[in-house]
């Protein structure tokens, strides 16, 4: 009856103490991930990650909040100047309409008429250099990212280049420490 209860004690006791399969979670993330757009998923600590990508870039919180901010202000200032662009396209709209019945009320008109059409004449120049003040500042916005993002890749490819030579480093020392002993 002893070598029973000792057994069942036993059992019990591994039992409890084992390692549960189940809370074990293994995430696997496909290979489709690589096109993925959105908000990158946070990983976990204490989880099992099985990567199909051909590559995962993986930064910190900071890091991520810091470009995310980046990228928000990009798309705030797109914004701004989309909905600045579309201002201006109306209003030149308007003035263009203004002037088309400026010109078939100008036939019957004084000289008070031509007056109002010349300061027509000035508002749309005017509007037409604001126009154009706005496209040039928007290609210098995009020059500005083009070369954000050169500058990007080049960092990556430095940082690349860095580890290759750390790692040929790291050989190197190694070689000469087991050739000296």
């Amino acid at each position: 009856m002893k070598k029973y209860f000792f057994f069942f004690l036993t059992f019990i006791i591994s039992y409890t103490y084992s390692q549960d399969l189940d809370s074990l979670k293994i995430i696997e993330i496909p290979a489709s991930f690589a096109d993925y757009e959105g908000e990158a998923p946070t990983v976990k600590k204490d989880s099992l990650y099985i990567f199909r990508t051909p590559d995962i870039y993986l930064i910190n919180k900071k890091s991520f909040s810091a470009i995310r901010e980046v990228y928000l202000s990009t798309l705030n200032q797109d914004k701004m100047t989309k909905d600045l662009i579309e201002k201006y396209t109306k209003t030149l709209s308007r003035n263009i309409d203004l002037e088309r019945k400026l010109k078939i009320n100008f036939k019957a008109s004084d000289s008070l008429d031509l007056e109002i059409y010349k300061r027509t004449q000035a508002t749309l120049s005017n509007t037409q250099r604001a126009l154009d003040y706005t496209i040039n500042s928007l290609e210098k916005a995009n020059n500005s990212l083009e070369l954000i993002e050169k500058n990007t890749k080049r960092q990556r490819r430095k940082s690349a280049f860095e580890k290759v030579l750390f790692a040929l480093g790291g050989v190197g020392i190694g070689v000469l420490v087991g050739v000296s002993l």
